[in-house]
């Protein structure tokens, strides 16, 4: 998944898998386990989710393997196949493995194949499948703005719009964390190419949230000030220190260590700033 659509799903996406994993997988989840493997070092990116599913009867246990994309991926019948092979082998296990595709076209990914023998595929399944309404009626936020991506059923686009960022706000109020919601909603709005409708919907709805009165707003100024100040010392006692060793060895009075020891700085950190 690409960019700033993966950095929403993968903020989101633990919160609501559970919900996501019946709604749209068909898959009851009460317990999880993390699981911390190493499988990422050998493929090309970690697991969007990769849990370990409990049950009362230890038997019944498999592994949930989830990817979201964005895009179509040529490789990602391989990439699939790999995870299956690495997790099995590692847990032996039964891996169930789910492709959820947020995408605009339709998906044209492979999901299985036959050969010489091997018999492999994964679970396939589009947003655009579902209804909007499978998610904007949902009490939390990250499922909510889901709606943004599913099938409209011939309704308005302007109403659902209207809704979702009803909803948002009836959930939180008029609150910084509401704003999170909705910002994100309007990047993924444009993987659908309405973006521009959902901006003009965002402007009509009352959505006043004064960040200059907001304490953890207030404390993150203060802290930004903070640190400014302190990068800002360190920089001035770097830059003087420079000035210090500079003016020194133009004297041509010291060495390099000499001068090393009057600063207090490495003989490498002095070489490295005459280059010599």
């Amino acid at each position: 998944m690409a960019n700033i659509y993966d950095r929403i799903f993968k903020e989101n996406i633990e919160p609501i898998i559970p919900i996501l994993a019946e709604k749209i997988f068909g898959v009851v989840i009460n317990k999880t386990l993390e699981i911390k493997d190493k499988i990422q070092i050998t493929l090309e990116r970690e697991a969007d989710f990769l849990k370990k599913v409990l049950h009362e009867d230890t038997s019944d246990d498999f592994i949930l393997h989830i990817e979201f994309q964005v895009k179509n991926e040529p490789k990602m019948l391989k990439r699939m196949l790999l995870y299956r092979a690495f997790l099995y082998n590692k847990y032996e296990l039964p891996v169930k493995q789910f492709v959820f595709y947020v995408g605009d076209k339709k998906p044209s990914m492979e999901s299985g194949f036959i050969q010489d023998g091997l018999i492999y595929s994964f679970s396939l399944r589009s947003i655009r499948d579902y209804s909007y309404e499978l998610f904007i009626h949902s009490d939390r936020p990250e499922e909510v703005i889901l709606a943004i991506l599913g099938d409209f059923k011939g309704e308005a686009t302007e109403e659902v719009i209207r809704k979702t960022l009803k909803q948002l706000n009836d959930l939180m109020g008029n609150t910084l964390l509401c704003l999170k919601y909705i910002r994100q909603l309007e990047v993924l709005s444009n993987l659908r190419n309405l973006q521009e409708e959902t901006i003009n919907q965002i402007q009509t709805m009352p959505f006043t949230y004064d960040l200059a009165t907001d304490i953890r707003y207030k404390q993150g100024i203060e802290k930004g000030i903070e640190k400014g100040i302190e990068k800002g010392i360190e920089k001035g006692i770097e830059k003087g220190i420079e000035k210090s060793i500079l003016a020194m060895w133009n004297s041509k009075l010291l060495t390099v260590e000499q001068i090393a020891s009057i600063n207090n700085v490495s003989v490498t950190y002095i070489e490295r700033l005459l280059k010599v």
